[in-house]
Parts: C-alpha cells; sequence; structure tokens
C-alpha cells in the first residue's frame, strides 16, 4: 500500500449487536491486552435536530453497517495496515471484518499552465493570470459549449422543468465550497443540513479554507460545484457574453459534504461517513435525491457497503470513473464507480472522441473493461468553464472526468424533479434503476470510438438530458445486486483445499488486499491481462506467476505473504 509516514488508522464492522456495549473502553482495553495500543475516532456525523416540514421520520441510530474507527500509535512506515488490522481481527473475535482507513490517490491534471502551452503553439495568452483553454484538446475558444442541445442538452432539460413546485435535492461531495466565490448561490453557503467529514475541522461547515501545501489541490469542490448548480453569471468568451446559469440543476437543495482538504488524496472512511450521513437524512424522510462525487480510488469494503446502503435508501449515485497519465496508475474505471449500483461518468470530448490520448505526459479518462461499463455514461470534458481561486474567476480549461460527474448527476436530478410524483411511489431502489434506465436508454450514440466496442469507452453513451425527460418511468426493471469486491480465485481454491476451512472474515480480508495490490501496481495487475478477463477466464499458470509475485511484492502485508506461502503450497499437494 502507499505509505504516508501517518498513524495506521483501522475501519472494524461490529455486529449489530454488540456495536454500542463494545463502541468505547471495552474496544480499547481488549486490543490492549494484545499489546495494540489504539484511540477510538468519533466519526458519525451529526444529524440536524429540531422539526423540519418535511421531517417525517425520527432519525435512525445509523445508516448501514455500523463502523467502528481505530487509530493507533504505529505509523505505516513501520507496520504495513493490513498487518495491522489482521492482528487486531485477531485479538476481537466479535468483530466480522477490519481493514486499514487509507489514503486514495485521485489524479489530477498537472497541466495547469495552460498559457505557456498555447504559447508553445503560437497562440497569444488572452489574460493572466490564465483563464484561456487547453490548447490540445477541443474547443480551441474561451467558450462555455458543453449546455447546448448539440451537447449534453442540459439548458433545455432543467428549463422544461424549471417552473415544477419541486426541490430535488443532490450531495455534493468534494473538497467543500468557495466562501466568496460568484458561482456559489447563497442558499447552499448557508445550508444547515452541510458536512464537514475532515478531521480536526468544523463538523457543520463545509467551507473549503483554501489551504495550499504539498498534496493540496484546493478549490476542486467548487469546480465541481459551479457545473452542478452554479448560479447566473456573466462571463464574456470569444462568442460573446455569458449571461445564464452556470449549472445543470442550479435550482437544487445542495448539501455540500467535505471529505478530504485536498482532491488528491481522499480517506476511505470519509466517504463512506459522508454517504452513510446522506443516507441517514433519506431514512428519516429528508430525501437525498442524487449524490455527485468527482473523487475516488482502490476497492473498499466500506465503499460497498455505503453504496448497498444509498441505493437501498434510493439514492442516485454518480461518481467519476477516474483519470490516468498514458495508463498510471490504471486506464479502467476506478471505486466507486466501478460498483454495479453506481453511474460511472466517463468522459467525451467536444468533438465526439473518447476522452483518451497517446500523447505522454497528458491526462485522460479511465474507461473499461467492457463489464464495467454496464452501469457508465459519458458527459464533456475538457475545456469545460471551471470555478477557481478565491477569487470570482471563471476558467475555461476544467478537465477530467470530475467535469463530467456533475453533468450526469444534475441529468438525473432534472429527471427526477420531472417525474417526481411517479417516482415517490416507487420503493426507492425503483427509484435509482427508473433514472439510470432514462438516462441510458435516452443516451447519444454519436461517440466516434477507434475499432474498439463502443461501450469500452462511452459506456451506455453520451448523456442527453432532454431526450432523458421523453422517457417515461420504468416501474418493472430488476434489482441490481448488492456490490461486492470479486473473489480472486487463487483464495478459493485454497479454501476448496482445505477441508473445513471457513472463509469468514479471513478471507475477506486477504480478498480486499489483494484488490487493493491489484488497483495500485500495474505490474501485478498486468500478470492477470489487466483485468480486461474475467477472473475465471484467467489461465491457472498466469494465477500461479500472480501469487508468487503478490507474495514477492514489497506493498503485501506479511500476514497474506505467509498466508499464500503456506496455504498455496498445501493445495499443491
Amino acid at each position: 500500500m502507499r505509505i504516508y509516514n501517518q498513524p495506521v488508522e483501522l475501519i472494524a464492522d461490529a455486529p449489530a449487536s454488540s456495536a454500542k456495549t463494545m463502541a468505547g473502553s471495552d474496544i480499547r482495553d481488549q486490543l490492549a491486552k494484545s499489546g495494540i495500543l489504539v484511540d477510538i475516532i468519533e466519526k458519525k456525523a451529526e444529524l440536524p435536530a429540531g422539526d423540519r416540514k418535511n421531517r417525517t421520520k425520527p432519525f435512525p441510530a445509523a445508516a448501514g453497517k455500523e463502523k467502528i474507527y481505530l487509530r493507533s500509535a504505529v505509523k505505516d512506515t513501520e507496520m504495513n495496515p493490513w498487518d495491522l488490522a489482521h492482528q487486531s481481527s485477531n485479538a476481537l473475535g466479535s468483530f466480522t471484518y477490519i481493514e486499514p482507513d487509507l489514503f486514495h490517490e485521485f489524479t489530477i491534471d498537472r497541466n495547469i499552465d495552460t498559457t505557456y502551452k498555447r504559447s508553445k503553439k503560437g497562440i497569444a495568452p488572452k489574460s493572466v493570470p490564465d483563464i484561456g483553454y487547453d490548447p490540445d484538446w477541443p474547443p480551441h475558444k474561451n467558450v462555455i459549449w458543453h449546455l447546448g442541445d448539440q451537447y449534453s442538452q442540459l439548458k433545455s432539460a432543467r428549463e422544461a422543468v424549471q417552473a415544477q413546485d419541486f426541490t430535488v435535492r443532490i450531495g455534493h461531495l468534494d473538497t467543500g465550497y468557495n466562501k466568496t466565490h460568484k458561482v456559489v448561490a447563497d442558499r447552499i453557503r448557508v445550508n444547515p443540513l452541510q458536512r464537514n467529514f475532515v478531521d480536526g475541522e468544523q463538523s457543520l461547515d463545509a467551507h473549503d479554507p483554501y489551504t495550499t501545501g504539498p498534496l493540496r489541490m484546493p478549490g476542486h469542490g467548487t469546480g465541481t460545484l459551479g457545473i452542478l448548480a452554479g448560479t447566473k453569471i456573466n462571463l464574456a468568451t470569444d462568442n460573446g457574453v455569458f449571461h445564464d446559469y452556470l449549472g445543470g440543476a442550479w435550482f437544487a437543495d445542495v448539501i455540500c459534504c467535505r471529505i478530504a482538504p485536498s482532491v488528491v488524496l481522499i480517506k476511505t472512511s470519509s466517504f463512506a461517513e459522508a454517504l452513510q450521513y446522506l443516507t441517514g437524512l433519506c431514512n428519516a424522510g429528508i430525501p437525498v435525491h442524487v449524490v455527485s462525487m468527482s473523487m475516488g480510488g482502490a476497492p473498499s469494503q466500506s465503499w460497498a457497503d455505503a453504496v448497498n446502503a444509498a441505493y437501498e435508501a434510493g439514492i442516485t449515485l454518480v461518481t467519476a470513473a477516474g483519470n490516468n497519465y498514458n495508463g498510471l496508475p490504471t486506464q479502467h474505471v476506478i471505486y466507486p464507480a466501478r460498483f454495479g449500483r453506481v453511474i460511472a461518468a466517463c468522459g467525451v470530448t467536444n468533438d465526439f472522441k473518447p476522452y483518451h490520448t497517446t500523447k505522454l505526459g497528458e491526462m485522460q479518462g479511465c474507461y473499461g473493461p467492457v463489464r464495467h461499463m454496464k452501469k457508465a455514461i459519458s458527459a464533456f470534458t475538457p475545456n469545460m468553464p471551471w470555478a477557481r481561486g478565491n477569487a470570482s474567476e471563471i476558467s475555461f480549461a476544467g478537465a477530467g472526468t470530475s467535469s463530467a460527474t456533475p453533468q450526469v448527476a444534475a441529468a438525473a436530478a432534472i429527471y427526477y424533479k420531472k417525474y417526481h410524483d411517479l417516482l415517490d411511489q416507487l420503493q426507492p431502489w425503483q427509484r435509482v434503476e427508473a433514472i439510470r434506465h432514462a438516462l441510458f436508454v435516452s443516451a447519444s450514440k454519436k461517440g466516434k470510438p477507434p475499432k474498439d466496442p463502443y461501450a469500452l469507452y462511452f459506456g451506455n453513451g453520451i448523456i442527453q438530458a432532454s431526450d432523458a425527460l421523453a422517457v417515461s418511468v420504468n416501474r418493472s426493471l430488476l434489482k441490481t445486486p448488492e456490490d461486492e469486491i470479486p473473489i480472486f480465485p487463487i483464495l478459493s481454491t485454497i479454501f476448496k483445499a482445505k477441508p473445513g476451512a471457513a472463509p469468514g472474515k479471513t478471507l475477506a480480508m486477504y480478498n480486499m488486499e489483494l484488490a487493493q495490490l491489484v488497483f495500485n501496481y500495474p505490474a501485478l495487475s498486468a500478470i492477470i491481462d489487466h483485468e480486461d478477463k474475467p477472473y475465471k477466464k484467467i489461465s491457472s499458470a498466469k494465477w500461479k506467476k500472480f501469487t508468487e509475485a503478490v507474495i514477492a511484492h514489497p506493498a503485501t502485508s506479511i500476514s497474506l505473504k505467509q498466508f499464500l506461502i503456506a496455504s498455496y503450497g498445501a493445495s499443491k499437494r
């Protein structure tokens, strides 16, 4: 796993019957007997108190599986976090599963100096500081283009429903919002439901303090929020003055949740707790219809649990497919976008080509494998309008699937606003399926893929928000199976070869570590064909080579190494 010289933190699943009785000193004392010193971290978001006009139920004690968070005195430079997870799991027999609370790295655009890039191409920069387009991608003009009917259709779609008397609510999970930027509506700044999930910050205030430094990228949340629900602005462009709403769903009630101080790094627990908070609102009668998150990373059981609970509560979750530089760290869709109950937002360019390039050092979007694109859809990027800085500045070079995600979320919110009467009559999960169905079947197939299958790059197609409104609510769709991490065959083979062995928490923990290793290290992924093939179609010879590589890899925990050495050898006898 990645090393950050930080104290190892753990996320534990507690059985419902013992979650409360084991939530304090009992856990600390039980671990201390095994020589594991930890503090309990309180991460529960404070739910709103008092009566509300739209509150119909008492707030639940928890939304989804109960989680207990632990901070150890051991740093990740001293011990592999997964080794500490296994030691803790063995010491706490009542716990079914423990995983490290890891940092996830989300790839962002390093080529932010577009003035320099344009000057190298002989194009005179129009302003300093730079607010112009990136000349390596179309369009080659400083324009706001994605809202039109020839692209996303968001402008005509929102105008078709904006007069309807219904409040659609969107959860926005990102780095928070800028207090002073002109694109952020006042009602977003003062929304009492906003929350902050960053350790050490005020929990009821989701604004981005714009702290700079290593591995920090402040302002990302303001950029995505502008595309999602930005208010009316006046902006000079190459096509004249843009005087309109920037956001695809500007009328929405947006709940900002600050889940990271930087888009570069996100903790497992921050996303999971934020989504559980929004799910708790739904379960208490304050519906959150859509969630937009332009971040992501490696697989996590906590993320799967949070996604499953949100789906059951009726939340349509849209997350970024991810970005990469020439296939690194991965060219494939990242988590949680890879989950089946999530809409993965991929990229399509202004000229309807895949958001893909072979040019060295250029960021591009993640996509594929094909089997993970069944719940994917594409929206436009790069050279998107991007609210940035502490001033009221709008760049024309917004990039990445970060820009695509809020467009898809806005289209989902618009559809809910139109059909709220019918959707509210359905089971919560049926609402999610009906919205996804409308977006997917109405998506344009105008994209221009290379020789590979169309779905590999674009999923179900390119978002068409207005055409989606013509799709009636489908009440007969099947429920998507619960999201889980696929089991690595080398583990199932081992357990089959050991009579009486019970997979349980041990198998699940080893399996998750393997999934994270494959995600983070391309050399391991390459052995099993970069996951292009389903696991069952990969040869036993490749699995043997993969197992040997995992055992030799420096990022593998000692626990997993020893288990594979002993058990895999036994299975061959």
